[in-house]
C-alpha cells in the first residue's frame, strides 16, 4: 500500500476521479449537440414550428430591421 495513503483518501480520490470523468464526458456530450444542431437549422426548425400569425409578425419585425439598416 502507497505510504500516507488511509482506505478513506483512497475512496475519495477514487470518487474524485470517477466525477471527473463523468463531468468531461457530459461535457463532451453537449458539445456534440451543440454541432450538430447549428444555428441556423435550430432557427429554422423554431420557424417551422411557429403558426401563421407568428411568421407574420417576424416578417414583419425582420422587414422594418431590413428598412432601418437600408436608412443608415
Amino acid at each position: 500500500m502507497i505510504s500516507g495513503m488511509t482506505p478513506l483518501s483512497i475512496l475519495f480520490a477514487a470518487i474524485s476521479v470517477v466525477s471527473a470523468l463523468t463531468l468531461a464526458y457530459l461535457v463532451w456530450q453537449e458539445g456534440q449537440k451543440v454541432n450538430q444542431n447549428n444555428g441556423m437549422a435550430a432557427f429554422h426548425r423554431h420557424l417551422d414550428a411557429l403558426s401563421d400569425d407568428s411568421r407574420a409578425h417576424l416578417r414583419q419585425q425582420l422587414q422594418e430591421s431590413r428598412e432601418r439598416q437600408q436608412g443608415r
